[in-house]
């Protein structure tokens, strides 16, 4: 299996929450940085982040190599605040770009990011003279 170089890029303060990592707190808005899932096959990296209550709308995923963001946000009913939710990713210059895919079922977001095909594993065929 190919070693794909993915650091986790760490908020910088905050505290446990419910399995999220609180990041900053204002009177409007809560910053979270959600739990992620990373998981490696020899096509591609998947990452899953739990953003409960969020819209497909509402998520932003931008990727300018080497680093992939997570954004996304979301209204607390009732007290007129916000809940916002970023991760940050150093991933791998060998990631193919446009073939990065998103989906967000259920609250889940999955993310694709298929690697380079250098990256994948291949037969070699042996000659004979």
């Amino acid at each position: 299996m190919a070693n794909v170089n993915l650091n986790r890029q760490e908020p910088q303060k905050g505290g446990r929450n419910g399995g999220q990592q609180e990041i900053a707190a204002t009177r409007e808005t809560i910053e979270f940085a959600p739990p992620v899932d990373i998981y490696e096959n020899q096509e591609e990296l998947l990452l899953v982040a739990d953003l409960p209550g969020v819209t497909p709308e509402a998520v932003k995923i931008d990727y300018d190599s080497p680093e992939l963001r997570i954004r996304a946000e979301r209204a607390v009913h009732g007290d007129g605040a916000n809940v916002a939710y970023f991760r940050a990713f150093r991933v791998d210059e060998r990631i193919d770009s446009s073939g990065i895919d998103a989906e967000l079922k259920n609250g889940v977001l999955s993310i694709h990011l298929r690697k380079s095909a250098d990256l994948k594993p291949r037969r070699v065929a042996v000659k004979t003279n």
